[in-house]
């Protein structure tokens, strides 16, 4: 299978299968080729990198994410939260609570895909704030009182300061 993963002759679309197939299985290389992935200039490769790791959905994959977002630009930030919502477990609840203040703004957001754990995170960050919600899953933002990243406590941040 790695043979199909590392041919780069092969679209990187009809390698997915097997990088899927690989992240079921736990392959211990997974992480080290989707670090490759990530690191590409090419957005396709990036997406993908992303979609493997959320395939593999292990606790160094999350804390993969979470990097990921902290490196992200602004316009990739609400997808890459959306990645780690779908496999947030409550290991992972502190740098996903300051991840979903930095998005939080009036407005909607799709929480389909997402893990009780995430969507309860979102509402009490939100309520923390004074954030109204409502809706299918209790998730429109009805305010914009949300605490801007920058404005947040060091100690706020311990949970992801060891990460670069």
């Amino acid at each position: 299978m790695w043979n199909l993963v590392e041919d780069e002759s092969v679209h990187l679309i009809l390698r997915r299968p097997a990088l899927l197939e690989l992240a079921r299985r736990h392959d211990s290389h997974l992480l080290d080729y989707c670090e490759n992935l990530l690191a590409s200039e090419d957005y396709e490769k990036w997406l993908m990198g992303l979609d493997i790791l959320v395939a593999l959905g292990t606790h160094d994959a999350v804390d993969r994410l979470i990097l990921v977002y902290a490196q992200s630009l602004k316009d990739e930030r609400k997808h890459v939260l959306s990645m780690v919502a779908r496999i947030l477990t409550a290991e992972h609840v502190k740098p996903f609570s300051i991840m979903v203040r930095d998005v939080a703004c009036p407005g909607e957001l799709d929480v389909s895909g997402w893990t009780k754990t995430a969507i309860s995170t979102l509402q009490d960050v939100c309520k923390r704030f004074g954030i109204e919600t409502y809706g299918e899953y209790g998730v429109t933002f009805n305010a914009s009182t949300v605490k801007p990243l920058e404005a947040i406590d060091a100690d706020d941040m311990s949970a992801t300061n060891d990460r670069q």
